[in-house]
């Protein structure tokens, strides 16, 4: 049924099938390992990230040489530990001051503001105890036109020196009578 040749082709097929069947076999035991090395490699890399490792990856390592590692791993965060807990002191220190400050301004600030208004409060009443020790004027005023137009300007000239004093805009329109 087969002659020689026919047989040939069939044994020298089955080896190349066979060759190529053993060959993938090889390639999937090597994806095998090279994805277990990326696994380890991305663990070892997170370790990295977070500033140290918790696990001993490096087995060949002896026992002394990890304890010097890890001691000098644990040293440097030490320092930084303390870097940062002088940080904090001097950063706590600052916003103190900062408050005293802001205490201080805002302190003088009130003492400003009241002397301010004090001020004010003087000027009106000895203004007022002016008006109310001529009584004639209201009189003088109703019959005099130009009297009453000077004093309605008098009287918006000192409303305005008063509301720049007090930090107000004067041209702005106000409420006060």
């Amino acid at each position: 049924m087969f002659n020689d040749a026919d047989s040939d082709f069939l044994v020298r097929a089955w080896q190349i099938l066979s060759e190529i069947g053993d060959q993938l076999a090889r390639n999937e035991q090597t994806t095998r390992e090279l994805l277990s090395r990326a696994d380890n490699l991305k663990a070892e890399a997170k370790d990295v990230q977070t500033g140290f490792s918790l696990r001993r990856y490096n087995v060949d390592l002896s026992k002394e040489t990890m304890e010097s590692e890890l001691e000098r791993t644990n040293a440097h965060i030490l320092i930084e530990n303390q870097a940062l807990l002088q940080e904090n002191k001097q950063l706590s220190q600052l916003l103190k001051e900062h408050e005293e400050t802001m205490h201080t301004v805002m302190e003088k600030f009130r003492c400003h503001s009241l002397a301010a208004q004090q001020h004010e409060l003087t000027l009106t009443r000895y203004y007022d105890a002016l008006l109310a020790q001529q009584p004639q004027y209201p009189t003088d005023i109703a019959s005099n036109p130009v009297l009453a137009h000077s004093l309605h300007r008098l009287s918006q000239g000192l409303r305005a020196v008063l509301l720049s004093m007090s930090g107000e805009d004067p041209s702005a329109p106000s409420n006060r009578p």
